[in-house]
C-alpha cells in the first residue's frame, strides 16, 4: 500500500484510537477507503480505527456518532463535514477534551488537519471528457445530459457544477439534475429521466455508484453504447469494472483510494503528535485509454479480498 507522509516512527511509542465518520458509509468506495484505513492501522499495530455508520448524509446521526467518540475520549476524529457550522461546534467540543479533529475531503476552519481531494479537478475531468464526446458525436448539437448532484453537501458542488459548465460549453443540454449517491438511486433517476428524454445520451454521476446505476438503466433501455457516455467520480471497483467492459461507462475521475485510506490514519497521528496533518490525494480521469492504470486500480481492490 502507498502510505501517506507519516513520520519515520509514527507511533511514537503510543497507542491511538481514531474515529472515522463519513456521511454516506453505504457507498461502495467509502467501504474500500475504510478497508485501507484498517489495513494501515494493522500495519502500524498501534492504532484502532472506529468506523462510523452514518448513511444518506444524516447530520443528526453524524452528530450523535461523533459526540459519542468525544465522550469516549478518542485521540482523533476524521469526519466528512455534512454541515460546516455543526462541524465547527464538534471541533470546539473535541478541543475542550484535547481531541484532534481532522476533516475529510474538505477543509473547515478550526480543524487540526485534512485528508482531502479536489472536487473541482474531479468534476472538471468528467466534464471535459463529456465535452469531447459531444464534439465527436454531436457536432450539430442535440446531446442531452443528466447530472447527479448531492445538494445536502454544498462542498461537493464542483463535482456537478464543473461538469455542467463543460457540457453546456460544448453545446450539450443538461435536461435534469438529481440528487443521488447510490446505485439504486442512479438507476431509478436515469430510468425516470429516460421516460421524459428518451434521447438522453450523457450521464455524469456525483460518484461511481450513481453512474453504475445509470449504466444499468442505459442497458435496460437498449441504448447504443457507441452513442452513450457515462462518467463517475471516485474510482470504485464497480465503476472501474464497468469501464473495462467498454460499453456505456466511459470513465471515472478516480481518487487513489489506498493513499486516501492510509492518510486517515497517518494524518490523525501527525495531528496528535504536533506534526503537519494535511494531505491532498490526487485524482485522475481513467478510461480504456489508460488500460494499464485501470487494471492497476482494479488490482488494488482485488488485494482487499
Amino acid at each position: 500500500m502507498a502510505a501517506s507522509a507519516a513520520a519515520d516512527d509514527p507511533c511514537m511509542g503510543k497507542t491511538y484510537t481514531i474515529g472515522f465518520s463519513h456521511s454516506v458509509s453505504e457507498a461502495i468506495v467509502v467501504k474500500a477507503v475504510r478497508n485501507y484505513a484498517d489495513q494501515r492501522a494493522a500495519e502500524l499495530g498501534c492504532v484502532t480505527v472506529l468506523q462510523g455508520n452514518v448513511t444518506a448524509n444524516n447530520l443528526e446521526q453524524q452528530t450523535a456518532e461523533v459526540t459519542g467518540w468525544i465522550n469516549q475520549g478518542v485521540d482523533a476524529i476524521v469526519m466528512l463535514p455534512i454541515d460546516t457550522a455543526a462541524t465547527q461546534k464538534i471541533i470546539e467540543q473535541a478541543h475542550e477534551k484535547g481531541i484532534k479533529v481532522l476533516t475529510y475531503a474538505f477543509p473547515v476552519d478550526g480543524a487540526d488537519g485534512l485528508t482531502g481531494f479536489d472536487a473541482t479537478i474531479s468534476g472538471k475531468a468528467c466534464g471535459d471528457a463529456a465535452a469531447a464526446f459531444i464534439k465527436e458525436n454531436f457536432p450539430d448539437g442535440g446531446a442531452e445530459a443528466l447530472v447527479g448532484t448531492l445538494t445536502a453537501m454544498p462542498l461537493l458542488e464542483p463535482r456537478w457544477a464543473e461538469a455542467i459548465k463543460a457540457i453546456e460549453a460544448a453545446g450539450g443540454k443538461v435536461v435534469a439534475q438529481q440528487d443521488g449517491a447510490t446505485i439504486d438511486v442512479g438507476q431509478q433517476v436515469t430510468e425516470t429521466t429516460l421516460q421524459a428524454y428518451p434521447d438522453l445520451s450523457i450521464v455524469v454521476g456525483l460518484n461511481d455508484d450513481f453512474a453504475v446505476g445509470a449504466s444499468k438503466a442505459f442497458e435496460k433501455a437498449g441504448k447504443d453504447p457507441a452513442k452513450s457516455f457515462i462518467c463517475g467520480q471516485d474510482g470504485s471497483l464497480e465503476g472501474l469494472a464497468a469501464i473495462k467492459e467498454g460499453k456505456w461507462y466511459k470513465g471515472s475521475a478516480a481518487i487513489l483510494i489506498d493513499q486516501l485510506g492510509a492518510s486517515i490514519v497517518d494524518m490523525s497521528m501527525n495531528a496528535v503528535n504536533g506534526k503537519p496533518a494535511t494531505v491532498m490525494v490526487p485524482a485522475e480521469y481513467i478510461s480504456l485509454a489508460q488500460e494499464d492504470k485501470l487494471d492497476g486500480l482494479i488490482a488494488a481492490y482485488d488485494a482487499l479480498k
